[in-house]
Parts: C-alpha cells; sequence; structure tokens
C-alpha cells in the first residue's frame, strides 16, 4: 500500500488525468442514475409519498388509478370490514390560472380528506382551512417558479372556481405534472360546476396497515402500491429505456477502466521486471497493483459524488432529478469492484514478465 501510494504522488500529473477521467465516468453514471430516478419520481412521487401500502379500486380497473371508481357505499364497507386506517383519493388533470393572468398552468387535483394520513407533508405556509365561503390549496413548490406564493388567488381554468393558496409541499407530482391538494369539498364544488348531476366517486381508498385479508367486497380489490406505480401510463416502458441506457454506460465505463489500467500496466513493464529481479513475489506485485487501483477508484468516487451531488443541489426544482444515497452508494461500490476486477485482470500480463527479457530489453 505504501509503495502503491508513493507511486502515485510521484507520478502526479499522470495519474492526476487519470482519475479526472475516472470522476466524470463516476459523474456520468450518478447523473444518469440521477435522472432516471427523477423521470420516475415525476410520475409516480405523489403516489409513492403516500403513507400506505396497499390500495383499493374498483376491480374493472385494470389496475389503473385513474379509471378507478368506488362509490360512498363501497367506502363506508371497506371501513368497516377493516382495522387498518383508511382514507379517499380523487384525482384529477386540469389546469389553474394565476389571478389576473391569462396562460394556463397544467396540475393534477389530488381531492383527500383534509385530516387524513395523505396530507402531505408542507415546507411552507399551512395545511387547509377550508371554510363554506372559501377554498384552499396546498401547491407543490414547482409552482413557485411560475410566481405564485402564499396568499395568491388560483383559479381553475374549466369552471372559474377560485382557490387561496396556503402552502407548499415538495416533491409532489404525478404524470409529469405537479401535484395540487384540494380537499374533498373543493373537489366536490369544481365538479359540480362541470356536471351539476355529479354524484361522489372516488378514485382509490389507501389503506394503512397490514391486514387486509378481511376487505373481500365484491367489485372492488386490494392492490399493492408497487402495482399502482408501475401501471401509471408510461412509467414501465420511460423506466425500462433509462435503466437498459445506465447499465449500458456501466459497461462502457467497465470496458474503459479495463484499457487504462491494461495500458498503464503494460507502460510499467519493465518497473515490474526490476521488482521481480529483486526477489518482489508475484502476490506482493498483485497486491500493489490492487492497492493502487483501489486508491484511485476511491478518490474517483468521493469526488464523482460530491461533483453529482452538489450539480443535484443547485437544479431547478421543475427539473427531474433525483439522486438518492442509496443509489450513489451502489453505483459506487459497483464501479469499485469494477476497478478492481479489471487490475485483476491486467496483473496476468505482469505473471508473465521475464525480468531477464525485460530488463535486457529483449521484449522491444
Amino acid at each position: 500500500m505504501k509503495l502503491a501510494w508513493k507511486e502515485l504522488k510521484y507520478n502526479k500529473k499522470k495519474y492526476l488525468l487519470v482519475e479526472m477521467i475516472l470522476v466524470l465516468m463516476i459523474f456520468m453514471v450518478l447523473f444518469l442514475s440521477g435522472l432516471a430516478n427523477g423521470l420516475g419520481r415525476a410520475v409516480s412521487s405523489a403516489i409513492d409519498n403516500v403513507d400506505a401500502k396497499n390500495f383499493i379500486i374498483s376491480e374493472d380497473s385494470e389496475n389503473l388509478i385513474t379509471v378507478s371508481n368506488l362509490s360512498t357505499e363501497d367506502y363506508e364497507m371497506i371501513r368497516d370490514k377493516t382495522q387498518n386506517n383508511v382514507a379517499v383519493l380523487n384525482m384529477q388533470r386540469m389546469y389553474i390560472l394565476k389571478s389576473g393572468e391569462e396562460s394556463k398552468i397544467n396540475l393534477t387535483y389530488f381531492a383527500i380528506d383534509t385530516e387524513s394520513f395523505i396530507l402531505p407533508k408542507i415546507t411552507e405556509g399551512t395545511a387547509f382551512i377550508d371554510t363554506d365561503s372559501e377554498n384552499t390549496i396546498v401547491l407543490n413548490d414547482s409552482f413557485k417558479e411560475e410566481g405564485i406564493i402564499i396568499g395568491d388567488i388560483v383559479e381553475d381554468s374549466s369552471t372559474g372556481i377560485k382557490m387561496t393558496v396556503v402552502g407548499f409541499t415538495s416533491d409532489e407530482m404525478y404524470g409529469h405534472t405537479p401535484v395540487g391538494f384540494i380537499s374533498i369539498k373543493t373537489y366536490i364544488d369544481i365538479r359540480k360546476e362541470l356536471n351539476p348531476n355529479y354524484e361522489l366517486q372516488y378514485n382509490a381508498i389507501a389503506v394503512q396497515g397490514e391486514n387486509i385479508e378481511e376487505i373481500n367486497i365484491d367489485g372492488v380489490k386490494v392492490v399493492d402500491k408497487g402495482t399502482i406505480i408501475e401501471n401509471i401510463p408510461g412509467y414501465s416502458a420511460e423506466q425500462t429505456t433509462i435503466k437498459m441506457i445506465l447499465w449500458v454506460l456501466v459497461v462502457i465505463s467497465a470496458a474503459i477502466l479495463g484499457v487504462f489500467f491494461y495500458v498503464i500496466t503494460i507502460q510499467k513493464e519493465k518497473q515490474f521486471g526490476v521488482l521481480k529481479a529483486i526477489g518482489m513475489e508475484m502476490k506482493e506485485l498483485t497486491n500493489f497493483i490492487v492497492s493502487q487501483v483501489i486508491m484511485l477508484a476511491l478518490i474517483g468516487v468521493v469526488f464523482g459524488n460530491a461533483l453529482a451531488f452538489g450539480i443535484a443541489s443547485i437544479l431547478p426544482s421543475s427539473m427531474p432529478f433525483y439522486l438518492k444515497v442509496s443509489s450513489a452508494c451502489s453505483i459506487s461500490v459497483i464501479f469499485i469492484l469494477i476497478s478492481i476486477l479489471c487490475s485483476i485482470i491486467s496483473t496476468r500480463k505482469v505473471a508473465k514478465v521475464d525480468p531477464m527479457i525485460t530488463i535486457g530489453g529483449g521484449n522491444e
């Protein structure tokens, strides 16, 4: 290990260039991972953030939460049949207008019971304070980029119903649109304005708990959160494509690393010949090569992660980027393991070095 570190310091200019390549490669993989996770969150985070493992939807919905319809009678039966906490959810993609402006802003309404566990974490302002005379809304913080602040009045573009912005939440997206949380009362007002004969129905009922066996009602079924997310239109195809690109990049990075370490090994062939001639065993040479590669890989991982998380911290909230620490750790470990594997492969060249021939220049 000491010998490996001394050589790195002695040839610091050469190894600095190698290190820059390593940093850029780990950064590219991490950044693409962040984009993959970000695009996935842009489709599903509002569902994923719900503190429930299961959802109840209509049996004929084919696991599409937006086409599911549950009656108020279904909700009452479900609530009576289980000891778990249950909460209703309605979803509607619409447009809103900022007061005094004409440009429409796309969003998805999440209509919830304002006292249920589906209530999002408020990052600024307060939760709902609906009254008979006023409707309120909690918006994803990406709406701040539209110039919306707490206290502003926004208007549903289809009905003209006005709502007061009372709070902001973060990382609440559905189908690539930011979410606006409204009360069931406000949702009924909007739907009745569009259709006076509207009768309240629910898209889904979230179940907070493990005991779901008793929920056995005709026309409804219990599905887990993962199934709901997988069936959001476009989610699976998008994630499959991006993850394929991610792993292709990992394979390409592995190939580049292999070439780098093999070339470095060839360049030091005479040095290894001398070390063999003075009695250094192959085991010690392997330890020297692998130790050097581990140090290079660790430095590359540290700076690559720092660069990726540093850039992530300054990206706008509207950009679909979500770099998880767990993903970064997994990618970093894989990167280090690939580096070690590549270095071990390159030691096969060292094992074939004949010190007499190498020192005497017989291989040139």
